[in-house]
């Protein structure tokens, strides 16, 4: 695709560009004066470290704005008064004050904090970043509140290689998927492990949207207040995630959340408001014919109303449901303008207090969601609290969270009934969305629009007289204890929990077509997780020998309450409250689950540029068979800091190759083991049934998942870190999948569940960051980073090649694992075609013929994936603007599907004309279908093909058909046709900002900064017309899409202040 070649092309170059532009910038500076004060001297330099003269140095006159950079021999020239402070800096450098005098030379001194890179590894364990031997990148807190997310996660989409981030169609309000380097396991939800503060994360979801629907109850990892956030690391590679154990098998997200400031108290507001509209909208439609079919009006007015075959809008008056007259005219942006205008606001105060051995962070967030589905909101409330303090040798250090959700009017998604993307976007365009908020007769009933068709109703009456609503309570408490017995061991005991309170209820009214008794749902979910580890740390130095390790066991623990309340047939109307049904029935499920852990780690370094490590951990899981429940699985990686080597580090300052191989297993969810048993759906004579509640076989020697995989990386810094690359290449293969395939129906389970197939990722991750260009007080910093993944199903289980992971039953497409084939493979019927790819058309019907084979015709995995951002600052101001890339992957839209079969797409409009003036003229000359096309006078839209002549050759097809038979035919048979490349370019974030000078801020402030922001402002390019490239079936985001709702952009500002 030529396309793709492109946008591949524009980032090659770009990430060739930029260290060139880094060098032209460093030779531009060369002589640069600038004048700060032309009553002052000239005062020359020269700025050297160890291994030569320092380009592009900041030296800068104390206490004012006057200053200067190094040029190419790292000279300089600046006015100042004889005597006056300098302060010189250069990053990786310590900053030094010296007093002006002509012909000076300054020898900058390395920072070692700098240069020895700390990062947060596997346990929480600080290490140094040329020590590890696998991949990992770090994303600073500051860049995820530049621009919020009502989920914190969002806002690392397209900032870190080889991380995938996708919304649900659950608004503000939804859950996000992630992967990391493709999906691991074929039936897994494939979602990194999150770890806050050393503890890992309950990431819960407690609904689903399946092919069926459903609805998106969110995760965990929203709860997270974004404000509260000092890094986020993510571990990669088994490699990194190996001693986090099963769970970490699709790697992990460490979360390391602040601490209490310095200053002895200090007081911190941060608030935003955006101004939120819908992004990607149903536009690229056709505004010629209205309501109908055939090219005629309805037979009645509730009928024909999502059908666009009707005739011209032509202004003529026409009587719909409500009895009321209307023009005959077509709206424009008719289901653009059902969506409002929204806002979020976000308000945090936070108070720090510390003692110097005592402190304590305190922040509230207040988070206010107004969405722009009418009748839709939410609100977030976060509470925080961490506490450091020592007891003499032992360091404590607790947590403390609470946070409270409450949503109205979650989007129902999937073929859900109550889908509103799904029943505004086929609405004729002749029939004006604001007629439907009648959605009601004069006794609150149900209003007739469109035949009571349950499968298109009322998107008005769905978030009026229906309702669903949800109340979330999250606690999270955690505790550690580190006893420092000397300089080189400790014991560290960690203590965490998680409990998750939810309530959910959905509502449907009287008289809703499809349920007119009504029906309420009422469910109570519980779900409370506890985390127990013991570590003991060692580190030594014995000469050139550097030596950490690492020891230690954990237990995890998951207890989950699940209670279902359904009651049907409402008795009195206004009373929503389950004992006002006729019928009611009550199911409560649970399931427990644990895992002990044992782990150790050992790592060796020689004069700061060998380094060897291992790990080895064992688990032992409650879901698996006793036999099969305890796997151990290694590590192994090492590190050599080649820039060691080097005398001269003026282009080349650092430099370092790793490799690493790695095992990792995974388990399966509770109770696959054995029978289980529950109580029937509804109890007879006042005793309740039980019954064996399996539906799929158990099976007693399920083994585990194991993953196994290799890494090699290079990571360099050029020009004194003004640019910095990390290239990576790994290999990772995860086989003994566990499966739940369809069994025999003698067997009396719908599925069995065994250990089969063989899945493979391997791809490449590139980083390239710096600063391009620096002059005085302007700076320009860019970056780039690219992934390619190749996501390869190896095997299934013998005589399968096919595995269905999801399916639009009604669109006859499914998607699934193919063996030989990317993970993802879209499966349905394609046309018949020639030798050379044309489309075969029949010739006694004019329409095409359709191969009865159904085959692969697209494929959901991204080929590459990639993000790039730049940041200008110059004095106090700053802007910066991040993108997201994604190419390659397809997708099957029932959304389009549904406007071709509808008459909705623009490109229907072929043939229309033509065909309906034909028929006009047949019916008048009182001919049959067939005498008017041997008269040679039938017109209408001749479908692009060629007809077969029977002895292998082919003729351009000439058949005129009817348009709307072409479209309905081609919708119900032929999948391929509706299969879009999905891939875009989007900007994800702007940000304009302004950080006040203290001599303005006086005494009542130490900090102040104001910022424009804009969050998802516009798409670059994408190819699928009227969707947002982000829409998804259901939650699995599997290549299926349909009526998904449009992704939010926002407008908005952001204050922070510093007491």
């Amino acid at each position: 695709m030529k396309k793709k070649q492109v946008l591949i092309c524009l980032l090659l170059a770009g990430m060739a560009w930029t260290p060139a532009m880094a060098l032209a910038a460093a030779d531009a500076a060369k002589g640069t004066s600038i004048v700060a004060a032309p009553d002052n001297n000239v005062v020359k330099g020269t700025v050297t470290d160890a291994d030569g003269p320092l380009i592009g140095a900041t030296v800068k006159v104390a206490g004012t704005t006057s200053g200067t950079v190094t040029d190419f021999d790292g000279n300089f020239s600046i006015q100042c008064k004889p005597g006056a402070t300098l302060e010189i800096s250069y990053v990786g450098y310590k900053t030094i004050s010296v007093k002006a005098q002509n012909g000076m030379k300054v020898m900058m001194e390395a920072d070692g904090k700098v240069l020895s890179e700390v990062v947060v590894t596997a346990l929480g364990v600080k290490r140094d970043r040329k020590a590890l031997g696998y991949g990992l990148e770090e994303v600073k807190g500051e860049d995820l509140t530049k621009a919020k997310e009502t989920n914190v996660i969002n806002s690392l989409s397209g900032k870190v290689a080889g991380l995938v981030v996708q919304n649900t169609a659950g608004g503000a309000s939804g859950s996000t998927r992630v992967l990391l380097r493709g999906n691991t396991e074929m039936a897994g939800n494939n979602q990194p492990l999150y770890v806050v503060d050393g503890v890992p994360l309950d990431n819960t979801n407690f609904g689903s949207a399946g092919e069926g629907g459903g609805y998106d109850l969110g995760d965990g990892i929203s709860a997270i207040n974004p404000d509260d956030i000092e890094t986020m690391t993510v571990l990669k590679g088994p490699a990194a995630s190996a001693l986090y154990g099963s769970r970490a098998s699709h790697g992990v997200i460490l979360i390391t959340t602040k601490k209490a400031e310095k200053d002895k108290i200090s007081v911190e507001y941060n608030g935003s408001f955006t101004i939120d509209s819908q992004l990607a909208k149903w536009d690229d439609i056709q505004q010629v014919y209205g309501m109908g079919y055939g090219g005629k009006l309805p037979t009645s007015s509730t009928s024909g109303t999502n059908s666009s075959w009707g005739p011209k809008a032509d202004d003529f008056v026409y009587k719909y449901f409500d009895g009321e007259e209307h023009a005959f005219m077509m709206h424009p942006n008719n289901a653009s303008n059902f969506f409002r205008t929204g806002f979020t606001t976000q308000n945090s105060a936070i108070l720090s207090v510390n003692s110097g051995k005592t402190g304590m962070r305190f922040s509230l967030t207040d988070m206010r969601n107004k969405d722009i589905l009418p009748n839709t909101n939410m609100s977030r409330d976060n509470f925080n609290l961490r506490v450091n303090t020592s007891a003499g040798p032992v360091d404590f250090d607790f947590t403390a969270n609470y946070t409270r959700e409450d949503v109205k009017n979650r989007p129902a998604l999937g073929d859900s009934q109550s889908n509103v993307g799904k029943n505004l976007m086929t609405l004729a365009g002749t029939y004006d969305q604001a007629w439907l908020k009648n959605y009601q007769d004069a006794d609150g009933n149900y209003q007739n629009w469109n035949g009571n068709d349950q499968y298109n109703k009322n998107p008005y009456w769905d978030l009026y007289k229906n309702s669903n609503t949800s109340k979330k309570d999250v606690f999270r408490f955690t505790g550690k204890a580190i006893w420092n017995i000397d300089e080189h061991l400790k014991i560290q005991g960690t203590v965490g929990t998680d409990i998750n309170n939810m309530t959910f209820q959905d509502y449907i009214a009287k008289t809703t077509p499809g349920t007119p008794a009504g029906k309420l749902t009422d469910q109570i979910f519980n779900n409370r997780t506890l985390n127990a580890e013991i570590l003991a740390l060692y580190n030594n130095s014995w000469g050139d020998f550097d030596v950490n390790a690492t020891a230690g066991g954990n237990i995890f623990k998951v207890n989950n309450k699940t209670i279902t309340n359904i009651g049907l047939n409402q008795q009195m109307d206004g009373i929503v409250n389950i004992m006002n049904y006729q019928e009611q029935n009550v199911r409560e499920s649970m399931y427990q689950k644990q895992i002990n852990s044992l782990y150790a780690s050992a790592s060796v370094g020689y004069k700061h540029t060998y380094y060897l490590e291992g790990t080895v951990r064992g688990d032992k899981s409650s879901t698996l068979p006793i036999d099969n429940n305890t796997y151990v699985y290694p590590s192994i990686s090492g590190s050599l800091v080649f820039s060691e080597f080097i005398k001269n580090k003026n282009i080349i300052n650092y430099g370092k190759v790793r490799a690493s191989w790695a095992k990792v297993g995974s388990d399966t969810d509770p109770y696959q083991l054995a029978l289980n048993y529950a109580t029937g759906k509804y109890s007879y004579s006042g005793y309740t049934i039980g019954m064996i509640s399996n539906a799929t076989q158990p099976n007693k020697d399920l083994k585990p998942t194991m993953t196994s995989s290799y890494e090699l990386g290079l990571e360099m810094k050029f020009f004194h870190n003004r640019l910095s690359l990390d290239l990576t290449y790994y290999n990772q293969t995860s086989k003994d999948q566990i499966l739940s395939l369809a069994s025999t129906t003698t067997s009396g389970y719908a599925y069995r569940l065994i250990n089969a197939g063989q899945i493979q990722n391997k791809g490449i991750e590139i980083a390239l960051n710096g600063r391009v260009l620096q002059i005085k007080d302007f700076a320009w910093d860019a970056g780039v980073n690219f992934s390619k993944n190749t996501n390869k199903v190896k095997s299934l289980v013998d005589g399968m090649d096919y595995f269905e992971l999801a399916k639009a039953y009604w669109c006859g497409v499914s998607v699934g694992a193919k063996v030989g084939e990317n993970y993802g493979a879209i499966r349905g019927k394609d046309f018949q075609r020639t030798d050379d790819g044309q489309i075969i058309i029949d010739a006694t019907s004019g329409l095409p013929l359709v191969d009865k084979e159904v085959k692969t015709i697209g494929n959901s995995s991204w080929d590459w994936t990639g993000g790039f951002y730049s940041t200008f600052t110059y004095k106090n101001f700053r802007l910066s603007a991040g993108f997201d890339v994604k190419v390659g992957a397809d997708i099957y839209s029932m959304s389009m599907r549904s406007a071709y079969q509808t008459g909705k797409a623009s490109q229907t409009l072929e043939g229309r004309d033509e065909w309906y003036a034909s028929e006009e003229a047949r019916e008048a000359a009182g001919m049959t279908d067939e005498q008017w096309r041997a008269s040679g006078n039938c017109k209408g839209f001749i479908a692009p093909g060629v007809i077969a002549n029977g002895d292998g050759t082919y003729r351009p097809n000439d058949i005129p058909v009817n348009p709307e038979t072409y479209w309905k035919a081609i919708a119900n048979n032929v999948q391929s046709a509706f299969v879009y490349d999905n891939s875009y370019v989007k900007c994800r974030e702007i940000t304009f900002g302004y950080n006040f000078p203290e001599k303005m801020l006086g005494k009542w402030a130490k900090a102040l900064s104001v910022s424009f922001v804009a969050r998802n402002p516009f798409i670059v390019w994408k190819n699928i017309p009227n969707i947002d490239p982000d829409s998804s079936y259901n939650t699995s985001g599997l290549g299926l899409e349909y009526g998904s709702l449009p992704s939010r952009k926002s407008y908005g500002i952001n204050v922070n202040v510093k007491f």
